[in-house]
């Protein structure tokens, strides 16, 4: 089905968030009701100038840039193993990757701990869906606030790669 006019947003869609859990990764659907989601992705350029003029310069490609990337959701429960250990992840315990919770990183032991973040935008209309995911998530920072309308969780962080892998998958 094709892709219709009717505007996307976070609401239409869902986060996935795995681990590198092998053979079966440890997974968390987080439901997007409200929320954003915002990346970058950078490309370094060196200017050579002829003697502090661009007239006479020339550009070349820099070094490959990580994409940073930012996501906002409500949530209701901070700790869901706080409660019971048979209860299901959640959002916070997998981000922080928190001991209890035997989150395992998607990066090789050693290096940072990381993620893979699969955000879909389902279209109201019916028609194909988008899939941005990020691998090798890694978390910079991450705010929680309570409010009195409601409590977001705020994650930045980067994905070690220079863009997101972009798809559209066909309507269910």
């Amino acid at each position: 089905m094709p892709t219709s006019a009717l505007v996307r947003n976070l609401r239409d869609g869902e986060l996935l968030i795995r681990d590198g859990t092998t053979p079966t990764p440890k997974s968390l659907i987080v439901l997007l009701d409200e929320g954003d989601l915002s990346w970058t992705e950078r490309s370094r350029t060196i200017e050579i100038k002829d003697r502090g003029s661009i007239a006479q310069g020339h550009l070349r490609k820099g070094d490959d840039e990580s994409v940073s990337l930012s996501f906002t959701a409500k949530w209701t429960q901070l700790l869901s193993q706080a409660i019971e250990p048979t209860d299901p992840l959640a959002l916070y315990e997998f981000l922080t990757f928190q001991p209890a919770a035997n989150i395992t990183s998607t990066s090789p032991a050693g290096q940072q701990q990381t993620l893979e973040l699969i955000f879909t935008i389902h279209d109201p209309a019916g028609g194909s869906s988008e899939v941005v995911t990020f691998l090798n998530v890694y978390r910079e920072t991450l705010t929680l606030s309570e409010g009195a309308e409601a409590n977001t969780i705020a994650f930045d962080g980067r994905a070690f790669q220079t863009a997101p892998q972009i798809t559209r998958s066909t309507a269910e």
